[in-house]
């Protein structure tokens, strides 16, 4: 088997995830003209996710993975191909809903295959590879559906994103590997009501945690209010396509993120150039990337001059991007016995900050313009942001008095 063959999956893979992101909300906004369905079937995407996430792993550890990774873009396929005769506002959101449960089976199961593929010893290398192929995936994804929309419609760009799904499913048909074996099905019911239980206690044993680690606890609140914050822009940013060009929304709507992609990618091969800095002023620089993003939304979603979208939507790229990135790397921090809790409890936070975004921001537009409604949820973060600098500048410095109060 050609090994690398396995990394490219995930890119064909996340290519059509990112194109059906853009498509999914060109055609529902297209249909109905209101946010409130848009901000719906954003929310429906999330929520699949959260719901699958809750046992994806479990299923990912009972049956084979291969086949668990086969039939999830098989499925992927059909269901975005259902909409090109039926492309009702309803059943789009019920296709949102299942793109976003059966996309976190196939990630799951997927890097629950890399150390058993690649080997234990070569993970992080690995891995590196994989996040350097979805970047290129989600500015040529977004990119893509942009262009395609525009000049063919969205019906050819359905059929070009289920394609991706099935390309996908016929290379991992073509590829054998000694992978897991379905294990009796009573294990995986007991595995559910074990995960239904854990989820509480994982919960009160993480906020333990994080109030022995203060500095901990504060990026996460950050994270948390930017998970909040970022319904806004994934709303706002269809309704400013739309404001620059109705006719062109498609086109408008995928050049913008793929500008913001390109600052993505731009900010991952600048950030391991300056280890030196990180490693001194990790937090610091995470709550400034955090005002910077907010700061680079609320600019570019309050005008329509392409002059200041554009270059302004590839700086909150690059500091969306730093972000994210010095996040995931502060957790990876925490000690081993409760990284992985930290890890899953941050992602179903950030998921429920999402959604409870998704059912403000669409009451705010019902009141407000839509740059008004950005200002009000990235404000949120900015403010929370400063709060929590000086906070933490007051944390330290009396962490710094006590040897001498004690001496």
């Amino acid at each position: 088997m050609n090994r690398n063959l396995f990394l490219y999956v995930k890119a064909f893979s996340d290519f059509g995830t990112y194109m059906d992101m853009i498509v999914l909300n060109v055609v529902i906004y297209a249909a109905t003209g209101s946010p409130l369905w848009l901000a719906a079937t954003m929310a429906a995407r999330t929520l699949g996710g959260v719901l699958s996430s809750l046992f994806s792993g479990i299923i990912a550890d009972r049956f084979n993975r291969r086949k668990i990774m086969i039939n999830t873009d098989i499925l992927r396929a059909l269901i975005i191909l259902i909409l090109i005769p039926f492309p009702s506002p309803t059943l789009i959101i019920i296709v949102s809903f299942l793109i976003g449960l059966t996309s976190t089976f196939f990630a799951v199961s997927y890097s629950a295959e890399i150390p058993r593929i690649f080997g234990e010893d070569k993970v992080l290398q690995t891995n590196a590879i994989i996040s350097r192929l979805t970047s290129i995936s989600l500015v040529a994804g977004f990119l893509g559906a942009g262009l395609i929309t525009d000049f063919l419609g969205y019906k050819v760009t359905l059929i070009i994103d289920a394609a991706t799904y099935l390309l996908s499913a016929v290379v991992l048909m073509k590829m054998k590997w000694e992978t897991t074996e379905k294990q009796p099905t009573f294990e995986l019911s007991s595995g559910l009501k074990e995960k239904a239980f854990s989820i509480v206690t994982d919960l009160k044993e993480v906020y333990k945690y994080l109030t022995t680690k203060p500095m901990l606890m504060m990026v996460n609140i950050v994270f948390l209010v930017g998970a909040f914050a970022g319904s806004s822009h994934n709303l706002g940013i269809p309704l400013l396509a739309e404001d620059i060009s109705v006719e062109r929304q498609g086109f408008y709507y995928g050049m913008i993120w793929a500008v913001w992609g390109i600052g993505s990618v731009l900010a991952t091969l600048i950030l391991p150039k300056l280890k030196w800095l990180l490693e001194q002023k990790l937090y610091w620089i995470s709550f400034a990337s955090a005002i910077l993003m907010s700061t680079g939304f609320i600019l570019f979603l309050s005008t329509t001059y392409l002059w200041i979208v554009f270059p302004f939507a590839f700086f909150t790229g690059i500091f969306d991007a730093c972000f994210t990135t010095l996040h995931a790397t502060i957790l990876q921090k925490t000690e081993n016995h409760i990284r992985g809790r930290i890890f899953g409890v941050g992602m179903l936070l950030k998921s429920l900050g999402f959604a409870l975004g998704f059912i403000i921001a669409p009451i705010l537009l019902e009141n407000m313009t839509m740059p008004n409604m950005v200002w009000i949820l990235h404000g949120t973060l900015i403010m929370t942001t400063l709060l929590i600098i000086y906070k933490a500048n007051n944390y330290r410095t009396k962490k710094k008095l006590i040897p001498t109060v004690n001496g």
